[in-house]
């Protein structure tokens, strides 16, 4: 099952929307995920299946781009996890970036 997930930056403000994980039909083949292209330092909504081997990415799963989340619940998707808070935000580069569930999909 996947989430649409809705991010924002407790300190600048930054926001977006993105999906994450495939429906039921697509799980094998399309698993979205958030993550920063390291040539552009953008945020981007990526197929992961497509693209974990690649360097091109840093991905929201990845222990880099994670903040300390306490003990808030983790945003689970098979054996990807993100972090709900404290995240990295691509726009202010500080780790505050909140993550919130906003819809499931199948």
């Amino acid at each position: 099952m996947g989430n649409v997930i809705k991010s924002k930056c407790k300190s600048c403000g930054f926001s977006n929307e993105f999906s994450y994980g495939g429906g039921r039909f697509s799980y094998k083949t399309n698993c979205p995920v958030p993550a920063i292209n390291k040539e552009t330092l953008e945020f981007e909504n990526i197929n992961y299946l497509e693209h974990k081997n690649s360097n091109k990415y840093l991905f929201y799963t990845d222990d880099v781009l994670k903040g300390n989340n306490f003990t808030n619940p983790t945003i689970d998707n098979f054996n990807l996890k993100l972090n709900s808070v404290n995240n990295y935000c691509p726009n202010c580069k500080e780790k505050a970036l909140v993550f919130q569930v906003t819809m499931y999909t199948d």
